[in-house]
């Protein structure tokens, strides 16, 4: 006996129906549902606890001006 992981949250509509799904649960992959609509669901786990995604790194823009240079000011009346 597998297992299978759901892949997306939604309401499917299959010959018994309609079954919710939430993305990561865990189903035996010789159930009804499963072997109707496989393209549902994964082998591998889609959500894994304590895994954090990894953020992409924006450049940071330079805030004051280097050593012993000048910034632009614009003057008030």
């Amino acid at each position: 006996m597998g297992v299978v992981y759901v892949e997306n949250d939604c309401v499917v509509a299959w010959s018994q129906g309609q079954s919710p799904l939430c993305k990561g649960d865990v189903w035996d992959d010789q159930a009804p549902l499963v072997v109707e609509r496989p393209e549902l669901f994964a082998t591998e786990p889609t959500r894994v606890r304590g895994r954090q995604a990894v953020a992409e790194v924006a450049p940071v823009e330079q805030a004051t001006a280097e050593p012993a240079g000048k910034r632009a000011a614009v003057k008030r009346r």
